[in-house]
C-alpha cells in the first residue's frame, strides 16, 4: 500500500515547538490561551507571529522539532511493509528544512510532495495514496468520493479553531499506534 503522511503536527510536533517558543520569546502561554479558545497571534502580534512561524519552517528549526510520540518507530514499521509518501502543505522553500528532519529520524520515503498550501485531494489521487494521516479536517473535505481513505489525527495542534470533520472522514484517531492499527485493517481487507 502507499501510506500517505503529513508533516507538521502528525510526524514531526509543531505545536510543541510553538508553544515552547512563544513562552519563551513572549512570556505567552499558548496552551492557556487555547484552552479559552483564543489565538495566540493578536496577543503576540501579527509581525512578530508571521516572524516567529517563518523561523520555523524554514530554518534549522525544523529539524530541532520532536517527533509526535511514537511517530517515528511507526512510520519505520509500516515502511518496512509499505511505501510511505510525505504529503504536507508546507511550500517550497519550507521543504529543505522538512527532507533534513526525516533524514535525522531516518524515515524512509518514496515521495515527498508538497502542495504550497494548497488542497491535497489531487496530490493524493495522483499517487495513488490508499490512505493519509493528517491532523488537519479541512485537507480532508474534497476528499467525499476520493480513492484515498481520510484519517484525521485528532488533538494533534494547538488551535482554537474547533475542526470539525466532514462526515466522509470516518477515522478520528489520537495516537499513532491506531493509525498502525488501521493500516493493518486495511491490509488484511486487502484494500
Amino acid at each position: 500500500m502507499k501510506i500517505g503522511l503529513d508533516f507538521d503536527d502528525t510526524l514531526a510536533d509543531f505545536s510543541e515547538m510553538l508553544v515552547r517558543l512563544t513562552q519563551e520569546r513572549f512570556g505567552i502561554d499558548l496552551l492557556e490561551l487555547h484552552r479559552k479558545g483564543k489565538p495566540g497571534k493578536p496577543q503576540v502580534g501579527a509581525e512578530r507571529w508571521d516572524a516567529m512561524l517563518k523561523e520555523m519552517l524554514e530554518t534549522d528549526l525544523t529539524v530541532e522539532m520532536a517527533p509526535k510520540d511514537e511517530a517515528v518507530e511507526v512510520a519505520r514499521r509500516l515502511a518496512a511493509r509499505h511505501e510511505l509518501v510525505i504529503l504536507t502543505a508546507r511550500y517550497d522553500r519550507e521543504m529543505p528544512s522538512a527532507r533534513r528532519w526525516l533524514e535525522r529520524y531516518e524515515i524512509p520515503t518514496s515521495h515527498i510532495i508538497w502542495t504550497d498550501r494548497g488542497p491535497k485531494a489531487e496530490p493524493a489521487r495522483g499517487h495513488g495514496l490508499t490512505v493519509l494521516f493528517d491532523d488537519t479536517a479541512k485537507n480532508f473535505d474534497d476528499f467525499g468520493d476520493h480513492p484515498t481513505i481520510p484519517a484525521l489525527f485528532v488533538g494533534a495542534t494547538v488551535s482554537p479553531r474547533a475542526q470539525e470533520p466532514a462526515e466522509h472522514v470516518r477515522h478520528h484517531l489520537s495516537h499513532w499506534r491506531e493509525f498502525e492499527t488501521l493500516v493493518e485493517r486495511l491490509e488484511s481487507e486487502g484494500v
